[in-house]
């Protein structure tokens, strides 16, 4: 059963739809096992139940869309990421009065 609209994902540059639980599951089936956390079993239980038709197929596709935005592996429109690689914080630097 094919979702609203299919979400872009970018995976060491190439771009791939997905457009259903099946394939958001498959996609997960391949994803490199050194790379497996609570996110990615959490997004794969999703999918699971709702091939079964536990869940709604909105519910894993939202639980999918986490875990891509969590791995920065979700695209935009053009293709790219969709959120930056690295998050900048500046820190005070050492030897530094910090603020009272």
């Amino acid at each position: 059963m094919k979702t609203g609209s299919p979400l872009k994902v970018c995976l060491d540059g190439h771009v791939e739809v997905i457009d259903s639980v099946v394939e958001a599951a498959d996609f997960l089936q391949r994803w490199p096992v050194e790379r497996r956390g609570h996110v990615y079993r959490s997004a794969l239980n999703a999918c699971s139940a709702a091939i079964a038709a536990q869940i709604s197929h909105a519910d894993a596709m939202k639980a999918f869309t986490g875990f891509a935005r969590v791995t920065r592996i979700l695209a935009g429109d053009d293709g790219r990421p969709a959120m930056p690689d690295a998050i900048s914080v500046r820190m005070p630097k050492q030897g530094h009065d910090l603020p009272k």
